[in-house]
């Protein structure tokens, strides 16, 4: 939240980008929903860029939801394994318990149970976390594809408990976002990159 009040319409602003990106490639027949997860992630990175931009005192811009397409092919690589490996973990448990097929978002119906669009969010959210700060250590810490995962997953492994209460509270802004119809997302999802870079800076601070 910190983070967040020193420049909440632009954090804001690059939430917005991110959802319309990822919403206008799900449209697109076919392929759309996967080419989503391939680049909305890397336009998601520009609310990181954000988050760390407030901590540093740099002026938050637009162009941050494109800088991560300029990174080496390691780092745009880690982030999107990252990303596909999350959606799995959502293609999986939507397919078990609604018979949902999140590849084909245009046949998805208004009847899927709030618990399994719930359960599907869970999912993701919990896959994600010991990859949580792969798009961090390789976009701001200079790290490479594999290094960038490792290192992840030791600072997941060593804080396991306070990562796991970060994901329920992620889930829980996320769940008051699609409560909202989707609007809250614009704020929520800011605010857990915010929450992302500091709590990053702050296990990598510690010996």
């Amino acid at each position: 939240m910190r983070l967040w009040k020193r420049a909440p319409m632009m954090h804001c602003a690059l939430g917005a980008i991110a959802l319309a990106v990822q919403i206008a490639l799900e449209l697109v027949p076919e392929a759309g929903a996967l080419v989503s997860r391939i680049v909305a992630p890397l336009v998601a990175c520009g609310m990181l860029y954000a988050a760390a931009a407030s901590e540093s005192g740099e002026r938050i811009r637009f162009a941050f939801a494109a800088r991560a397409f300029g990174a080496t092919a390691g780092a745009i690589g880690a982030i999107v394994v990252a990303s596909l490996l999350t959606f799995g973990a959502e293609w999986a448990v939507a397919r078990a318990l609604g018979g949902v097929d999140l590849l084909r978002p245009a046949e998805i119906t208004s009847e899927v149970p709030a618990g399994v669009v719930l359960s599907v969010y869970a999912a993701g959210i919990l896959a994600s976390l010991p990859m949580t700060f792969v798009p961090l250590e390789t976009l701001l810490a200079g790290r490479g594809f594999a290094e960038s995962f490792r290192a992840s997953a030791r600072l997941f492994a060593g804080n396991a408990a306070a990562l796991l209460v970060y994901g329920a509270i992620a889930l829980a802004l996320v769940t008051v976002g699609l409560l909202t119809m989707g609007i809250g997302l614009v704020v929520a999802l800011p605010l857990v990159a915010c929450a992302t870079v500091a709590s990053w800076r702050d296990l990598r601070a510690r010996p």
